[in-house]
């Protein structure tokens, strides 16, 4: 199935996963700027909410937009947004371990709360249904990197955005960080994030990750409600 996006006019390929519910299978591509008005969604109801991104600020910083939300056009085509963007500004008044109410979904979409929220809407619902844990897992293989890399799930590993600079560890390739709405700690956010690196012979899935600061630009994948 294709949704097509009213906002911008882009479209994702979707599809029901094992979970039993319906993924995008592309990263979401919003493109954002500062200063302006979009529509989001309430993530309990689907129903869409009005947010203003305001002024642009450094690459640190609660604002929503700052260095790190920017879209990449030239390989990935897809949106790195800090959390507080993801979450339409609503995680700036969030508490931790409380899901934000709204993100920067389309209509009827919402963006995944982190397992222990909402384990029927998050990374961690969806690869347990892939015989992966919630919690975690690495070995010295890549299989089942590879796995969540290929149909039906398509991951990506497209790194991230720090100091406005796209990488992971300095190698794009070597990680995917994808958001979830669910506030970690005053300084960071829940997210999923999976890694293979050959040179290193290290390998592994988080689909509760909570490693990065909510500045720092990740991807997000939206699933219905």
């Amino acid at each position: 199935r294709i949704l097509y996006d009213i906002r911008d006019s882009k479209s994702y390929t979707v599809r029901k996963l094992a979970d039993g519910n319906c993924w995008m299978t592309q990263n979401l591509s919003l493109e954002l700027a500062a200063n302006t008005s979009y529509i989001g969604v309430n993530n309990t109801t689907g129903e869409e909410i009005t947010f203003n991104t305001g002024a642009a600020c450094g690459t640190n910083g609660n604002c929503i937009m700052n260095g790190n939300t920017a879209y990449e056009t030239t390989t990935y085509h897809q949106g790195y947004y800090s959390w507080y963007a993801v979450t339409a500004g609503s995680g700036a008044s969030t508490s931790a371990n409380t899901d934000a109410p709204y993100s920067i979904c389309p209509k009827g979409w919402r963006a995944p709360a982190n397992y222990s929220i909402n384990s029927a809407k998050s990374y961690g619902g969806l690869t347990n249904a892939y015989g992966f844990t919630s919690s975690g897992q690495n070995n010295s293989r890549g299989d089942y990197v590879v796995y969540l890399e290929t149909f039906p799930i398509d991951i990506m590993r497209v790194g991230y955005f720090y100091n406005g600079v796209l990488s992971n560890n300095g190698a794009v390739g070597d990680a995917g960080e994808y958001w979830s709405t669910t506030r970690y700690s005053t300084t960071n956010a829940w997210k999923f994030a999976f890694y293979a690196e050959p040179s290193r012979t290290r390998y592994g899935i988080y689909p509760q990750n909570n490693g990065s600061p909510a500045y720092y630009g990740a991807s997000v994948r939206c699933v219905a409600l």
